[in-house]
């Protein structure tokens, strides 16, 4: 996986309070997928969308008020020395990737899940009792000595659930506390800046109204040198809900140069959105439609407000590009920066735009 997906991954499930961190995504797989087998392992109300070179915008509708968690306060409370260590020898001897079951858990348990997962954080709701942790006469329980799963053959109920939630939960604060976080040096731009800057490029380039969407910042270093990357991230509050619903949603990722403050990815997450891959006969008329060089060509003018002059633009050849619907094309400017604009086919939709800085000369 490479960074910008890595970081992607771990900006979509970090919530506010910094509960959900990166130990989640690295061991946990929170978000509730098939678990494996025990014997195998803006849109502002009333504006319309905006036509961009013959394709829509798309816009993101405002969210309820901004609701408030408190739940590091309640693991703070409730938590014991002896709770965090139980989970530190638990995850310091498993030997499996993720943790195994007698069943997988049903679409229906997984829709309740999410339903009652932003319940627990942002009304309070939680467990009369926690997720038993060892074999015993429980009808769902984890047994932390076999690294499994035991679920009842009915479905689970809600209080069973919000015990997994809660379960969840107690990891990710105590493995959070191990977790050394890379800090911005002075020569960074400060995580205020980051915010505006990334608030900036969202609302311009997708038109939407991004104020009451939930909103995390990370700092990130990479490579040998340890370059330092900004990555914010904005999502609806109740994102789990519109999932289980199945109701459409925008999420969007923005990448920052902490040293230049250049923002330097801003992509789009359309949660119900259809890929339409690209054969080659499709690609060939693509080529020939002129269209779509106008429509990143007005992005890059119109929508990011650049005023450097445009050498040149092309297409992009890569496999990788068709088989996700996208037409990338590369837009080149006088001083030797480029971007590159990434949009839906057959829409012409921005997805993505990647600013790319001019090589340093040495």
């Amino acid at each position: 996986m490479n960074k910008k997906n890595v970081l992607a991954a771990l900006a979509i499930i970090a919530v506010s309070g910094g509960l959900l961190a990166a130990s989640t995504f690295a061991v946990l797989h929170f978000v509730p997928t098939p678990v494996p087998e025990l014997h195998g392992d803006s849109k502002r109300q009333g504006i319309p969308a905006m036509t961009l070179a013959n394709s829509k915008i798309p816009i993101l509708k405002v969210e309820s008020p901004v609701p408030v968690t408190t739940v590091k306060e309640y693991l703070e409370q409730t938590m014991t020395d002896e709770d965090i260590q139980q989970i530190y020898h638990y995850f310091d001897n498993i030997k499996v990737e993720a943790e195994a079951s007698n069943r997988k858990m049903t679409d229906q348990e997984a829709k309740r899940l999410k339903v009652l997962k932003e319940q627990y954080m942002y009304e309070g709701i939680r467990p009369h009792k926690p997720l038993p942790l060892k074999e015993g006469n429980y009808s769902f329980y984890l047994d932390l000595s076999k690294a499994a799963y035991v679920y009842p053959k009915r479905l689970l109920t809600d209080e069973e659930l919000l015990q997994y939630i809660d379960w969840y939960s107690r990891v990710d604060f105590a493995l959070n506390k191990r977790i050394v976080k890379p800090q911005p040096d002075t020569k960074d731009i400060s995580e205020a800046d980051a915010l505006a800057k990334a608030h900036d490029s969202v609302t311009r380039l997708f038109d939407v109204d991004v104020s009451k969407l939930e909103v995390t910042a990370s700092y990130h270093k990479f490579g040998p040198g340890q370059i330092g990357e900004w990555v914010v991230h904005f999502q609806p509050y109740n994102a789990e809900r519109l999932q289980a619903s199945g109701e459409t949603y925008f999420m969007y990722d923005v990448f920052i140069d902490s040293l230049s403050g250049n923002v330097i990815d801003t992509t789009l997450f359309n949660s119900n959105y259809k890929r339409t891959p690209i054969t080659a006969p499709m690609k060939e008329q693509i080529k020939q439609d002129h269209s779509w060089i106008d429509a990143a060509r007005t992005i890059v003018r119109e929508k990011q407000g650049e005023a450097r002059v445009i050498t040149k633009t092309s297409f992009i050849e890569d496999v990788k590009y068709d088989q996700r619907g996208v037409v990338a094309i590369s837009i080149s400017l006088e001083d030797g920066n480029a971007y590159i604009a990434e949009l839906r086919y057959p829409e012409k939709t921005l997805r993505c735009l990647i600013y790319e800085p001019a090589p340093k000369k040495k």
